[in-house]
């Protein structure tokens, strides 16, 4: 073997690891290189093993940091509505300011029936609801029958008020209610809080058995209506329009249609959650030239009890910030109206959460002490 070199042996020490190799007679200064370069590349190891450390400590940090939030999924709404995008923009906007602490999941839903059962489930963490649903859930009637009664949530915020519309084409031959007998009439897809609305003012005037029902959703129903696959169109306002229908009158003018006066109190006297109310026209709804006469009702935002007295303290901190509501609102109208406005509970008897009365009371807000109760 010449000097310098190296033989390594095939056997292993006792540990189970190879042999350091052994030198034969040669050459010092080989030595002394292998012993330069054997250091060289263990400090490159370390090094890199130094990296890879620090690495891995700065994301287990960050799952640890993100493990150690509350967790909530709040519930929107369907493609086409007012809700999807609202409800997607506040929930961006919440866990940009808390995510650490309290993480908020958006989880689209097919409206305000399925969002107030699921928050009465506890599948959703909070949400929102037209009244009426709110109230059939927390009395176990209605459409929430063989639910039964469910307090397992709470009321933390005025949405705002909707009214329904009902609209065809300008050029259609319907000028009334009685008009739509033997018609297309979409009413929504089942789930939504709008259908619900949609079948009780129909049911109230007597038109049940007389339409053509269609169960269209909010943008398919707007596409239908112009390519005449429907007559008439029934969706809620926020407060007195729906994108989807504001959309269709720029190419195709549209009318809304006015319940009678008897009619209006039909609707009204059967459901005590809707009050009446005239929808002024709305210069961006292109063909709308007189008001009509409809109903209103609120929408709430609930939360389930899963949700700490913290979590929802602060959720509704950042929502209903002034200057933080200023901004969402322009990305979405739809929270420009939110407020701690619960007179109306006092007649349905459904409680606020003890978190949401504080925050509005240090608003400055007067919330009803008798509607105000924790679990």
């Amino acid at each position: 073997m010449r000097g310098g070199e190296y033989r390594w042996k095939e056997e292993w020490n006792s540990r189970g690891t190879p042999r350091i190799p052994e030198r034969s007679s040669g050459d010092e200064a080989s030595s002394s290189k292998f012993r330069v370069c054997f250091h060289h590349e263990k400090e490159s190891v370390m090094k890199k093993f130094a990296f890879f450390a620090t690495v891995a400590a700065a994301v287990a940090f960050t799952i640890g940091a993100a493990d150690a939030a509350e967790r909530y999924r709040f519930g929107g709404g369907p493609s086409g509505g007012a809700w999807h995008p609202s409800i997607s923009a506040g929930t961006q906007l919440l866990n940009r300011k808390i995510g650490r602490k309290f993480y908020f999941q958006y989880s689209p839903s097919a409206g305000s029936v399925a969002n107030v059962r699921r928050v009465s489930l506890g599948e959703f963490a909070t949400s929102w609801g037209h009244v009426g649903q709110v109230y059939q859930s927390w009395t176990g009637t209605g459409l929430f029958k063989k639910d039964g009664a469910n307090k397992d949530f709470r009321i933390v915020a005025n949405v705002r008020a909707q009214s329904q519309i009902i609209a065809v084409l300008a050029d259609s031959t319907i000028k009334s209610y009685k008009d739509m007998a033997g018609k297309r009439v979409n009413l929504l897809k089942q789930g939504t809080g709008s259908h619900v609305n949609c079948k009780n003012i129909f049911a109230a005037v007597g038109l049940t058995d007389k339409i053509q029902p269609r169960y269209l959703g909010f943008s398919a129903s707007g596409r239908a209506l112009g390519d005449r696959q429907i007559d008439v169109y029934c969706s809620a306002g926020a407060p007195f329009t729906i994108p989807a229908l504001t959309r269709l009158s720029i190419q195709k003018p549209v009318r809304y249609i006015s319940l009678s006066e008897a009619e209006q109190k039909k609707v009204t006297d059967a459901h005590k959650f809707y009050v009446p109310i005239t929808i002024p026209v709305q210069k961006e709804v292109r063909g709308m030239k007189e008001p009509a006469r409809s109903i209103a009702y609120d929408v709430w935002w609930i939360a389930h009890k899963q949700m700490s007295n913290d979590a929802v303290y602060n959720m509704l901190k950042v929502i209903a910030a002034p200057e933080n509501l200023k901004q969402l609102t322009k990305t979405a109208r739809y929270w420009r109206d939110l407020s701690g406005n619960f007179n109306a509970l006092k007649v349905h008897k459904i409680w606020v959460h003890p978190a949401a009365a504080r925050y509005w009371k240090e608003r400055g807000v007067k919330v009803p002490a008798e509607v105000v109760k924790g679990f």
